[in-house]
């Protein structure tokens, strides 16, 4: 457990990740003390020095723009699935019964299946194909450009998180082989005044799953809780991603990295955009206290869980489209 000076944090901080693609192993570990601290005291930094090229995030705006400026009935022949892909309308995420429906739209893409592969057999909840525009290959194609791009970032930063832990700095890569690795595109429009209590781009709230890798463009507009209730901003910095921990990786750790409550205010008076990608593994891993991060004073807090039964419940939960009448 952070101490108290350190648990009210005032700022997010930034970890260079160049070490952990080319680094010597000294090199990566002393990136993975920063991950560490990071994850314990604040469960949010920002990482440059990443391989995902700035002309990727600049065309995977703009098509996201161009995506979201189409007439609502031609978004919606794309209508979200019961895998959790293509259009979310607006006020079709609810994050908390105190809170209004979020004041966001989204574009949802995961893993590229293809219709024959064999993983598709099982039916399982959330895994199925895409929906794309079909009128529109250039969005495809950039965001599945985009998807392989921070997939294999999510890959590096997940080996700091082994080498955090003191594990095998591969332990994570053989649970990512048809994973729930979902990227979403995401519109927020201004938020007007007057819109009242309770109303958020998107509610409070923590992710659900293990880590979450973020590009935000520069309107701003993210807030992260600290342990004394204070909402701090974090704000666009070029060139960067947000890395934020999901409850999945705090029940890994056995609480010792922290998955912590952040929201969106969009006041700004211009549109908004982002891209979180939820980076989670494959659906059937079980998720029980890691190595390391028990002991007879510290025994495990949490039950075994399954991955994907666990994240399909979130969104039960969470989504209108999903819930019965």
């Amino acid at each position: 457990m952070a101490n108290a000076s350190l648990s009210e944090f005032q700022s997010v901080p930034i970890v260079d990740m160049t070490h952990l693609y080319d680094g010597t192993d000294a090199q990566a570990r002393a990136v993975a003390a920063e991950i560490r601290r990071a994850a314990i005291e604040v469960g949010f930094f920002y990482v440059r020095g990443h391989a995902v090229s700035d002309q990727l995030m600049t065309d995977m705006l703009a098509a996201a723009q161009a995506f979201f400026a189409r007439p609502e009935t031609r978004k919606r022949e794309i209508q979200v699935n019961a895998a959790h892909r293509g259009y979310v309308p607006f006020a079709q995420t609810t994050l908390g019964r105190a809170y209004k429906p979020d004041l966001k739209e989204s574009l949802n893409f995961a893993f590229p299946f293809t219709p024959d592969d064999p993983y598709l057999k099982d039916n399982k909840p959330l895994i199925g194909l895409n929906q794309w525009p079909a009128d529109d290959a250039p969005l495809k194609r950039t965001a599945e450009a985009y998807y392989a791009g921070v997939f294999e970032l999510g890959q590096k930063l997940l080996e700091g998180f082994a080498l955090a832990l003191d594990m095998d700095r591969q332990f994570f890569r053989s649970i990512y082989r048809h994973p729930l690795v979902r990227a979403r595109l995401v519109h927020y429009p201004s938020q007007p005044e007057g819109t009242g209590e309770g109303q958020f781009g998107a509610a409070p709230h923590t992710d659900w799953g293990c880590i979450t890798v973020l590009w935000q463009d520069d309107v701003g507009g993210l807030q992260v809780r600290n342990r004394s209730g204070q909402w701090i901003d974090a704000p666009p910095i070029e060139g960067t991603f947000v890395i934020n921990i999901g409850d999945m990786l705090e029940r890994w750790s056995n609480d010792l990295f922290v998955s912590t409550p952040h929201r969106v205010v969009n006041a700004s008076g211009r549109e908004r955009y982002s891209i979180p990608v939820f980076y989670d593994p494959d659906f059937e891993t079980v998720v029980e206290c890691l190595p390391n991060c028990s002991g007879p004073a510290n025994p495990p807090k949490y039950p075994r869980t399954v991955a994907g039964e666990y994240i399909t419940a979130q969104y039960d939960k969470a989504y209108a489209y999903r819930q019965k009448a």
